[in-house]
């Protein structure tokens, strides 16, 4: 897993200097998929691999306690900047470090990661849902998004550009993981690639099988179609790039 600081350090720098894109924008998306889950006792939030914050700010304005752990530099940085330019900095708690490495003495009613499941082997995922199944109290949920095999099978092969950036996906046949290349144009010497384990439902639930969790339901998400150049948002399982697991305890 050495390549995952540099990876996302690195994505973050590189897209907010090469892509056009309000990069101080919230997911505000990402809340509203959080609420039709949340319940009126909801009040604590734990955001796994937060990136930028534009999630764990939203959800702040919206009246939550917020924490989150985020590996790299840029992210914090930029997670505080925005946390203050909302007047959110006292109901967000930015963690700097690895989630395989913090410990916390308070559980949390939903923990969220969005987008980035899947760094390293099956023993790893098992270590960290482990540790999530820890810091979720007894009627808890946890919603994580989950790459499939078969869409990312499909579209090996496949680059773009965006802005100033190149980015090519591959697919690693044995390991089962997408293959996610990304450099800017002209520095192709420099790029960096992210590595992410993918799971059917079925195997998340062979993963999840020892542990203290259960995957309650299912929620497809959309899909790059290369032929159109079209992203759909919501597609049927077959088809979709990822889906949304909740989890909950046994």
């Amino acid at each position: 897993m050495n390549w995952v600081k540099e990876f996302y350090n690195k994505q973050y720098i590189w897209s907010k200097e090469n892509v056009e894109g309000d990069f101080k924008e919230l997911r505000e998306d990402l809340v509203d998929k959080l609420e039709t889950y949340a319940t009126p006792s909801t009040k604590r939030i734990l955001e796994l691999g937060s990136g930028l914050g534009q999630f764990a700010v939203a959800a702040a304005k919206r009246g939550y306690g917020v924490t989150t752990i985020e590996l790299t530099e840029e992210g914090v940085k930029h997670a505080k900047m925005l946390a203050e330019k909302h007047g959110v900095e006292d109901q967000v708690s930015i963690v700097h470090g690895d989630f395989y490495e913090v410990e916390f003495d308070k559980q949390f009613d939903i923990i969220c990661y969005w987008d980035g499941f899947g760094i390293g082997s099956d023993a790893d995922q098992q270590k960290l849902l482990k540790r999530v199944s820890k810091w979720m109290k007894s009627d808890a949920l946890a919603l994580i998004d989950i790459y499939t095999p078969w869409y990312w099978a499909k579209v090996a092969g496949e680059s773009m550009s965006m802005g100033g950036l190149a980015r090519q996906y591959d697919f690693d046949s044995i390991e089962c993981k997408m293959v996610d290349t990304w450099w800017i144009k002209g520095r192709e010497e420099d790029k960096v690639t992210q590595y992410l384990r993918c799971y059917s439902p079925a195997d998340l639930k062979l993963l999840i099988g020892e542990l203290n969790l259960a995957l309650d339901h299912v929620e497809p998400g959309g899909a790059m179609n290369y032929d159109e150049q079209k992203y759909h948002a919501k597609v049927p399982l077959h088809q979709a790039m990822s889906y949304m697991a909740v989890l909950k305890k046994k």
